[in-house]
């Protein structure tokens, strides 16, 4: 079975490729910003893909749209509120294929909360979301690919957050960091069926959203190749981790933040 680049993309060029059952992914949080850029990815490496959203109904159904016309591939919109204790089961009821070969567990939210500010309500909106809701879609994701016997991939995005520790975000590392560790235990128990459960660690993203505008000047300062991660990056990424070409890479987790957390000093003894 055989790889190759073209266009940035890691494309199948086996016969089963062209088998008569739709390659499919599915990827939480992709109504905007990262989610999107990677359903882009995955649409023009022939995916089907299954776009859910939990609040930005109408931007996804048009991006939905946009892609299917870009693509001529098949793109769904779930709606699902991961704020709720049981958004993943509500989420995997609208699932609206009949196999499933990537989930991408996306979905996630950033409050940033000193721990002496920290509330009941922030607390479980951000523990839902970004823990009990990705733990839960990475078990129906997997039930799926056991009962179809399909060798899948499951990707998580976690954050370089789960190897740092800057002032207020204390929540939103720990639960990145809990995602690492779930990557790990996913790995090692799905390994039987041939799913691998691989995590990518991303640093600041370049969603293209406006309000992400104003951490860039000094953001950049801090990160050695003075660059934010591309979202079409982290899509590439996971076609790379979907494909014969890591066949034997699991429960890893792929750190792309310019080398932020690599870094043990100040920026300017690095010449940064």
């Amino acid at each position: 079975m055989a790889y190759y680049m073209e266009n940035s993309i890691w494309r199948n060029t086996s016969r089963s490729a062209a088998r008569s059952i739709s390659r499919t992914a599915l990827i939480t949080g992709a109504g905007s910003g990262l989610g999107r850029g990677i359903a882009r990815v995955l649409v023009l490496a022939g995916y089907d893909v299954a776009i859910h959203t939990g609040s930005n109904e109408e931007r996804a159904r048009s991006h939905a749209a946009e892609l299917m016309e870009l693509s001529g591939q098949r793109v769904e919109t779930i709606v699902a509120d991961l704020s709720k204790s049981d958004g993943a089961e509500e989420l995997f009821k609208q699932f609206p294929f009949d196999n499933l070969d990537i989930f991408v567990n996306n979905a996630g939210v950033t409050m940033g909360t000193p721990l002496l500010d920290m509330t009941q309500e922030i607390f479980d909106r951000m523990n839902n979301i970004n823990w009990k809701n990705a733990y839960f879609c990475v078990q129906q994701a997997a039930k799926i690919m056991v009962e179809k016997k399909t060798r899948g991939n499951i990707v998580i995005i976690s954050s370089n957050n789960h190897t740092l520790n800057w002032n207020g975000v204390s929540m939103y590392a720990i639960l990145k960091g809990a995602l690492v560790k779930l990557a790990k235990h996913a790995a090692m128990e799905f390994a039987q069926y041939g799913i691998r459960v691989n995590c990518i660690a991303p640093g600041w993203i370049n969603t293209g959203e406006a309000r992400m505008e104003r951490f860039k000047d000094t953001s950049l300062k801090g990160i050695p190749l003075k660059r934010w991660v591309e979202p079409s990056e982290i899509g590439e990424w996971i076609l790379f981790l979907a494909s014969q070409a890591s066949a034997s890479l699991t429960g890893d987790t792929i750190e792309l933040d310019g080398g932020v957390r690599i870094m043990s000093g100040a920026p300017e003894s690095y010449g940064l």
